[in-house]
């Protein structure tokens, strides 16, 4: 083994060593690399002092959707932290996370042989040949067999466009058509339409896949998954809070949850506050929204989310320079729900999440343990409903007169972390933080960043304008200009 580092290592020109070539560390690929994390912008140092590790499978054996190409086409390596300083203890631990990969990628080709197998891909196929067979002959059958082909094979908004069409149809979760909607809704804004129509035509041709494999006996138990609501007219703007009423929002609930929502409880302090089953709107319960809320604005987690949360995900650790950082681990709800570990970017989430944790005693279901949760997906509980509803209460109470959902509370953290922190619209800290947020570059441009350049640009323009003789009240005349404007 080679005991000497590259002197563009040691100097920091070079941020990368190959395992093998650099090294001498023994490995079975050539293309497996440690690198040093990203650097603090103030100071240049690297954020963490350990070292990380990345490997780009060769596109034959690389199984992640669609070969691991991101938005733009481009393969992304995978990469993973190998809590090394040493970069030789990094190089044979990379080593040992490449073994593992390698099984994940065997695993995963697996998997997607069963998914295909029973994908809703292959159900539309033994639906369509059917449909064609029945009306190729027909008056209008040509039309009818085009619109159908075309329901699924449109471009971006065909259901056959969908990452979930691939999956095998038992796992479909009711995320994936909330993602299904956003993809519509998104086309919608673009031509002028609610994109009802459209949804409808889906949710049927969906519904009739699923009846397939029920009768094919393949799931003869399998449940459609709930749709999200169909509306009718042009898509609502995005509700956002402004500071004044987060804080009066989060003011609200600590009073409606009798004072307790911001302090620290043990278990049985926690399960002594009032508490009404047959009504949600009991002090206890304004707790949970209390932490509910401040969890979502510290991770940027949708409604989906909540009824999925235990304490376990959650964890305190110490960096390297001896500060707490707050940690979450938990499949993604969008894309391939791969397990993934977030990162509080507030500093004030550690004690947020200290106390949340004290009084669950560090175990179980993160909020509203008295309801139970579908095996198979705890989304599907009464958790985002009660969310929902006490969020609304709260808002009323507080005299917030905005259409307050859940997403708006999610609006809200993006906006304020991306004017708060502006080194984030830097495009590698945007995609960082996306990635963090469990949500996308282009998004957060899209829906976030154009808006705040948007009302920047127009601040800086008002006070470039003059004040001008005219305003919108009505202009005191001089008893000669009233003549003259008489005559």
């Amino acid at each position: 083994m080679t005991k000497s580092l590259p002197p563009e290592w040691v100097s920091g020109d070079t941020n990368a060593l190959n395992v093998r070539e650099d090294l001498g560390v023994r490995c079975p690929i050539s293309n497996l690399f440690i690198y040093r994390g990203p650097r603090r912008k103030k100071t240049g140092k690297p954020r963490s002092k350990k070292l990380y590790c990345r490997w780009l499978p060769p596109e034959s054996e690389d199984h992640r959707p669609n070969q691991g190409r991101n938005a733009s086409g481009k393969r992304v390596p995978l990469e993973g932290t190998t809590g090394k300083e040493d970069p030789y203890a990094a190089g044979r631990i990379a080593v040992q996370w490449y073994e593992e990969k390698r099984k994940y990628l065997t695993e995963l080709a697996k998997e997607n042989e069963y998914n295909s197998n029973y994908s809703l891909e292959h159900y539309w196929q033994i639906y369509f040949e059917g449909f064609q067979r029945e009306f190729q002959d027909k008056v209008g059958g040509r039309k009818r067999i085009t619109n159908e082909r075309n329901t699924w094979n449109a471009d971006v908004t065909g259901i056959g466009c969908q990452p979930f069409a691939r999956k095998s149809i038992d796992k479909i979760v009711q995320a994936d058509l909330a993602d299904y909607w956003h993809v519509l809704d998104k086309k919608g804004q673009v031509i002028g339409s609610s994109m009802a129509g459209k949804k409808k035509e889906v949710k049927t041709l969906i519904n009739k896949l699923f009846n397939i494999a029920r009768e094919s006996r393949d799931f003869p138990k399998i449940l459609t998954p709930t749709y999200p609501i169909i509306r009718s007219g042009s898509k609502q703007e995005a509700v956002y809070l402004d500071k004044d009423e987060w804080q009066m929002l989060l003011k609200k609930i600590i009073e409606l949850s009798g004072g307790y929502a911001n302090q620290v409880l043990s278990q049985e302090m926690f399960l002594n506050v009032e508490w009404n089953e047959k009504d949600r709107r009991n002090k206890r319960n304004f707790i949970e929204l209390y932490d509910a809320v401040l969890m979502m604005w510290f991770f940027h987690l949708r409604s989906q989310d909540m009824p999925v949360l235990r304490c376990e995900m959650f964890e305190v650790k110490v960096d390297d320079d001896g500060n707490e950082e707050a940690y979450l681990k938990m499949h993604q709800a969008k894309g391939n729900r791969d397990l993934k570990t977030s990162e509080a970017y507030r500093p004030d989430a550690v004690n947020a999440v200290k106390r949340m944790l004290q009084r669950r005693k560090n175990r179980g279901w993160l909020f509203f343990d008295m309801y139970s949760r579908p095996t198979n997906n705890p989304s599907q509980s009464q958790v985002g409903d009660t969310l929902n509803t006490l969020l609304q209460y709260a808002c009323v109470q507080a005299g917030i007169t905005k259409k307050v959902i859940w997403t708006s509370l999610r609006h809200t953290a993006f906006m304020e972390t991306l004017r708060e922190y502006p080194e984030l619209n830097e495009e590698s800290e945007l995609i960082r933080f996306a990635d963090n947020a469990y949500t996308s570059a282009a998004i957060l441009r899209q829906e976030y960043l154009n808006k705040l350049k948007r009302s920047s640009s127009a601040k800086e323009a008002r006070k470039k304008i003059s004040k001008g003789v005219w305003t919108f009240s009505k202009p005191k005349l001089s008893a000669s200009s009233t003549s003259d404007t008489e005559a």
